[in-house]
């Protein structure tokens, strides 16, 4: 996967005037006009995106995407990458491609204002706005594509159509008489405000060479607008259901623990962002977290509150790990744990001195990778 800064030319500078960071969720797709050289890097890409599969399943992907990356090349696209993600256990994928508009007229010289109207008239049906990102203004403008499959890559084996939520953002770049289009697509319109975050972040990293930008480090661009939705909303509050089953299972840590003490912030439940989809540039909630503790505990009993929850759960199935001399655990439900239990998480810890045990129950993430088997891409 993608990890890198993605390094995009728009135009031909021997040094590129536009930058963005593309998040590891992203496989690059090899953009070259050499068939068999295409070919071979295809078949490497299907070895990574599945290390699980067979030379069937590889060659089925080189197969339908053949025309799709030669459509790109074609295109003149600079980058395009795709994920593979499964969202509730639905599997779910986009694509994200970077390329150099030059078929606007006056396109060197126009501003996002000028790009705005010039789309507004000729998509008339599209959702059409001006935002300002970390590294200036753009255009934005959010319209469905319908696309026809060959039956060659459908699983009815007969031609179909395929609606795509698109969203295409125009980035003008004077200082280099260039203007950035960088497009996300993707079929699975579910998952669309999913995707719109994903894509507001990555645009967001767009840096141009020599140019500084007036958005403080640390502070949110502004956008107004359809573009609006690609900001990321406040986490809200986990679902009751999920809060339940959080406090279900902290009753049983404190069962397993056994200590008597004043229990602090027993109710409070919070939504959090997980560190897997942190990483891979999502920012809304997809976990939540149960953070409470016991105060005033006798320091003998205290020195055993870790261990009993270790020797508790794994004999349950669950999977331990301990440091700090065994004052801290990281606890998480195995494949043998319970299934009820599938995707939880304890982390526990005392403080000797002040006499406090310390734990954090985490749900599960309802974002993960995709099934191996899968032709997403």
């Amino acid at each position: 996967m993608t990890e890198a800064v993605a390094e995009v030319a728009l135009g031909t500078d021997e040094d590129p005037p536009v930058t963005f960071r593309v998040p590891p969720a992203f496989f690059e797709y090899p953009l070259t006009v050499d068939t068999e050289a295409l070919v071979e890097d295809l078949a490497d890409l299907a070895a990574e995106v599945y290390p699980e599969g067979d030379d069937e399943l590889w060659l089925r992907f080189v197969m339908m995407n053949i025309p799709l990356v030669s459509e790109m090349v074609e295109a003149g696209m600079s980058y395009a990458g795709f994920c593979l993600l499964s969202v509730e256990g639905q599997r779910s994928t986009a694509t994200v491609t970077a390329t150099c508009v030059d078929d606007i007229p006056q396109a060197k010289t126009m501003t996002a204002k000028d790009l705005a109207d010039h789309l507004a008239a000729e998509s008339p049906d599209s959702e059409v706005e001006v935002i300002t990102l970390a590294a200036g203004e753009a255009a934005v403008r959010l319209a469905p594509e319908v696309r026809r499959l060959p039956g060659e890559i459908t699983d009815s084996g007969r031609p179909e159509t395929l609606t795509l939520g698109k969203i295409s953002v125009f980035f003008p770049v004077p200082d280099h008489g260039e203007i950035g289009l960088f497009e996300l697509s993707t079929p699975c319109l579910d998952d669309w405000n999913l995707y719109s975050e994903l894509f507001f972040n990555i645009v967001n990293t767009i840096e141009v060479t020599g140019r500084q930008t007036d958005t403080p480090a640390g502070e949110h661009s502004s956008v107004d607008g359809p573009m609006a939705l690609l900001q990321p909303p406040p986490l809200p509050d986990p679902d009751p259901a999920v809060a339940q089953a959080l406090f279900w299972h902290s009753s049983r840590l404190m069962d397993a623990v056994a200590l008597r003490g004043q229990v602090h912030g027993g109710q409070q439940v919070e939504s959090i962002t997980c560190e897997t989809c942190w990483s891979k540039g999502l920012q809304s909630a997809c976990s939540a977290r149960h953070g409470w503790s016991i105060g005033s505990v006798m320091s003998d009993d205290l020195t055993h509150a870790v261990p009993r929850a270790v020797a508790a759960f794994a004999s349950r199935g669950w999977q331990v790990e301990t440091e700090n001399a065994g004052n801290r655990a990281r606890i998480w439900a195995g494949d043998e744990a319970p299934e009820q239990s599938a995707g939880y998480a304890f982390t526990v810890s005392v403080d000797i001195e002040t006499g406090t045990f310390t734990a954090e129950v985490t749900a599960p993430c309802i974002r993960a990778a995709a099934a191996a088997d899968s032709l997403f891409g």
